[in-house]
C-alpha cells in the first residue's frame, strides 16, 4: 500500500496592509489651522506687528530697505519659511488645507512623512522667493501656504499621476469622500493656474509662486512614479 500523501496546509495570504495614517498631512493641516486661530484672536495691533515681522517682505529680503527698529520678528530670510504659516483670511486657510489634504495624503503614502514636509516647505519657499523677486522693492508683506500646496500637487504628479485621491462628495443625504484620478483634479488646478496668471489685471505674481512651487515640488517628490 503507498504512503499516503503528506497533508501540505494552504499557503496564508498575507492581507493587504491598510494605508497608513498620514501624520505629517494632518499635522500641517492643523498646525496651519492653529496658527490662523491664534492670529485672528490678536488685536489690530498685534496683528500688525505679527505680519510685519513674519510675513515674506520683499524689499527687506533683497536689503532694498531697512527694517523699521519697531519691527521685531525673526531676520528676513526666516520669513520665507514663517510667511507659510500666516493667512489672510478663512477662505486663504480653507483653500490651501483643502490642497494640502487632497495632494499630501497621496504624496506621504509613496514618498513618506520626511520627503512630504520637505516638499511642501522648499516648494513653498522658493514660491515666495519668486513671487518676491518679481517686485523686489514691494513694501507689501506675502504669506500664505498656495506654494508649499501647490508643491504637493507636483509631487502628485510626480509619484503617482494615475492615483486616486479622495473629495468630498454629495450624496444619500450627507457629503460623503469619493476617490477620483488625481489627473483630472491636478490639470483642472494647472487650467486656473495659467488663466490666472493670462487674465490677472497687472497681479500675476502670486500664479508665478503657484507655478514655481508646483514644479520645485515635483523634482523633490523623487522617487519612481507608481507603476500602472
Amino acid at each position: 500500500m503507498p504512503d499516503p500523501i503528506p497533508f501540505r496546509p494552504r499557503p496564508q495570504v498575507p492581507p493587504e496592509p491598510k494605508p497608513s495614517l498620514p501624520v505629517v498631512t494632518v499635522l500641517l493641516c492643523l498646525g496651519l489651522s492653529v496658527v490662523y486661530l491664534w492670529q485672528t484672536g490678536l488685536d489690530v495691533y498685534g496683528d500688525l506687528v505679527l505680519i510685519s515681522g513674519y510675513a515674506l517682505t520683499p524689499a527687506d529680503l533683497f536689503g532694498l530697505r531697512l527694517r523699521p527698529p519697531e519691527i521685531e520678528g525673526v531676520p528676513p530670510i526666516a520669513t520665507l519659511v514663517t510667511a507659510q504659516f500666516l493667512h489672510g483670511g478663512w477662505l486663504h486657510l480653507l483653500g490651501n488645507v483643502v490642497a494640502i489634504l487632497l495632494a499630501g495624503i497621496l504624496v506621504e503614502r509613496r514618498a513618506g512623512g520626511v520627503r512630504t514636509l520637505a516638499v511642501f516647505l522648499l516648494s513653498g519657499v522658493a514660491g515666495l522667493a519668486v513671487e518676491a523677486a518679481a517686485a523686489p522693492g514691494s513694501t507689501a508683506p506675502i504669506l500664505g501656504a498656495s506654494a508649499g500646496a501647490a508643491g504637493l500637487m507636483g509631487g502628485v504628479l510626480r509619484l503617482d499621476p494615475r492615483g486616486r485621491i479622495h473629495i468630498p462628495w454629495p450624496g444619500g443625504g450627507r457629503p460623503r469622500l469619493r476617490a477620483v484620478p488625481a489627473l483630472p483634479v491636478i490639470g483642472v488646478w494647472l487650467i486656473a493656474q495659467v488663466a490666472g496668471l493670462a487674465f490677472a489685471a497687472g497681479e500675476p505674481v502670486a500664479f508665478l509662486a503657484h507655478g514655481t512651487g508646483f514644479v520645485v515640488g515635483a523634482l523633490l517628490a523623487g522617487g519612481r512614479p507608481a507603476a500602472t
